[in-house]
């Protein structure tokens, strides 16, 4: 399973996750099989609000789930329109808690009411 983690930073293992999915200013992908993961710039990081669209290439990279704190209602529907699944980052706040954490199978799925529905959701 690949996934997908929004970062505010590009420091290995503790880098922090990012609050808001479309403007986190790096990705982490992370084959869960393999063990491997890669941290890639977010090329549509400074984008118009509701504009962020980076669905499609994580679609092509094959990925099957993002994890997050928070994401756009139209951001979440894209992604689950393209069977991408989404959960929620819990308690973790760095790359290796959310692997560790969605490794172990805490995480939960995203509810459509706790999607943001504009600036200072959480």
């Amino acid at each position: 399973m690949k996934i997908i983690i929004p970062l505010d930073e590009y420091s290995g293992p503790g880098s922090q996750v990012c609050d808001h999915f479309g403007s986190a200013p790096f990705f982490a992908t992370v084959d869960m099989a393999a063990g491997e993961v890669q941290i890639i710039d977010n090329q549509n990081a400074h984008h118009d609000h509701g504009q962020c669209t980076p669905a499609d290439s994580f679609a092509d990279i094959g990925a099957n789930a993002i994890v997050v704190k928070g994401i756009g209602a139209r951001a979440a529907a894209k992604m689950q329109s393209l069977g991408i699944e989404i959960y929620m980052v819990g308690s973790a706040r760095t790359l290796v808690d959310v692997i560790e954490q969605f490794g172990s199978g805490i995480l939960k799925k995203l509810e459509a009411q706790q999607a943001c529905q504009g600036h200072g959701c959480h």
